[in-house]
């Protein structure tokens, strides 16, 4: 049930909710101070769902596959962001139209659309699913998504996002004011676009689901091992790890928001930016059937946007970005909260027990990548899209690696950033201003 918040509430713990039913991935990896193989295919970098994804593809097509990740494998953002599958990118359609024109805008559409029904495969009551391979249940939820505008500006702009979408075959329905209100119960919103596609899962669950199919497909899975070199050799790679030297023929790195100095090319060309989320306590029946509707997820069309859906267990989870500049969790906790509130005050009384955060990445255009960088193999820069998009590309990359064709995201040419950049973002602070002015224009 649904706690009371009063002035003696404690601020909400600094743990991820998703943990807290999900299983453990370290019981899927490789016991501590095990030596490391002396030469492997593919080492995979990263254990969140484009390495897992990537490491597993290559396994079953017979590869001696070894995944390291420098921290525990729910570190990092697979496990902690807001479980959201659905059709978009960073971008938005009407800039990828215009760059690329209306069938290149297409092609990124199909691309999106096909990553989305990657992951509701997987996670599905499938034979060939994960949960039938694992036994470990996503939370798969198909109920779509929305996106809501706060303003007559962004309405109009998501009218004409919607007639794109519609185009290429995506089914969509833009509701104005009043059918927006009547959707999510909160008058805060000017209008919204209805994607009936996509769903949602509980993403720890699905990251603990690949890392055992992972496994079972006969990848090497070890935690708390760091790449700290790479040189190329005639023959592939030879890796400095925390653990020792290991011999590769291919790299994969779906370390994305998260790349160190192992990785400078990625470095200067992927941009972290931080994402955070607060949990609320078990709601009762009735307050989750106003506040959460038909289970789809949502989200707003501002640049410092905030998304929420409901959880598994019944609990609101809420996130967004507050800000570029460096803020401890309890403050960035209080203001998404605000944020909710101001949605939903039917939550003004309502228990935050958990708060915490992660890292995603954007390439400068906000469009993903795949990449060969320096000879490594990267998939990056799915700018809050990743649950689909890092899974899919992942397995189109390792599958153009293992021979076949070449991927869309992999066409795209991938620059450094233009600026004076190494992986500390300093720009976007600056960048952040801009953003809430523009935030604040277009809901006027």
């Amino acid at each position: 049930m649904a706690g009371a918040r009063s002035s003696t509430t404690p601020e909400p713990a600094h743990a991820v909710a998703w943990h807290d039913d999900a299983p453990d991935p370290t019981q899927f990896t490789t016991p501590s101070g095990t030596p490391l193989p002396a030469q492997v295919d593919w080492l995979i970098v990263g254990g969140g769902y484009a390495g897992l994804s990537a490491a597993r593809r290559a396994a079953e097509r017979g590869a001696r596959v070894l995944l390291v990740d420098k921290g525990a494998l729910r570190d990092g953002a697979s496990s902690r962001n807001g479980g959201m599958v659905h059709v978009g990118f960073g971008a938005s359609l009407a800039a990828i139209e215009k760059r690329f024109g209306s069938d290149g805008a297409r092609a990124w559409l199909n691309l999106s659309r096909a990553a989305v029904a990657r992951v509701a495969h997987l996670a599905s009551e499938d034979p060939t699913g994960l949960r039938a391979t694992t036994g470990i249940d996503a939370g798969w939820s198909g109920a779509g998504h929305v996106e809501l505008a706060r303003s007559a500006r962004g309405a109009a702009e998501l009218q004409a996002d919607a007639a794109l979408r519609a185009a290429a075959g995506l089914p969509v329905r833009i509701l104005d004011r009043a059918a927006t209100a009547t959707l999510t119960k909160s008058t805060a919103f000017a209008g919204a676009l209805a994607v009936a596609e996509g769903g949602g899962v509980q993403p720890a669950r699905l990251q603990a689901a690949m890392a055992s199919a992972a496994q079972l497909a006969g990848v090497d899975l070890r935690e708390h091992v760091a790449v700290q070199r790479v040189t190329r050799t005639k023959h592939g790679f030879s890796v400095t790890t925390s653990a020792g030297e290991i011999r590769a023929e291919g790299i994969f790195a779906g370390v994305n928001g998260y790349a160190d100095a192992a990785f400078p090319a990625l470095r200067r060309r992927a941009i972290p930016v931080g994402s955070f989320m607060i949990a609320t306590a078990p709601l009762d029946p009735a307050t989750l059937a106003t506040v959460a509707g038909a289970g789809e997820m949502r989200f707003d069309t501002r640049n410092f946007l905030s998304y929420w859906r409901p959880t598994p267990d019944g609990r609101i989870a809420f996130g967004g970005r507050t800000s570029f500049w460096p803020d401890s969790l309890d403050r960035i906790a209080r203001q998404l909260r605000t944020r909710m509130v101001e949605i939903h005050p039917e939550l003004a009384e309502v228990a935050v027990t958990h708060a915490w955060g992660g890292r995603l990445a954007f390439a400068f255009d906000r469009l993903p990548r795949i990449a060969r960088l320096n000879g490594v193999t990267h998939v990056a820069g799915c700018a809050g899209s990743g649950v689909a998009l890092m899974t899919h590309l992942a397995e189109a990359a390792m599958d153009w690696e293992l021979g076949g064709p070449m991927p869309l995201a992999a066409e795209l040419p991938w620059s450094p950033v233009p600026l004076p950049y190494e992986g500390f973002p300093w720009f976007l602070p600056l960048a952040g201003v801009g953003f809430a002015i523009e935030d604040a224009l277009s809901e006027r």
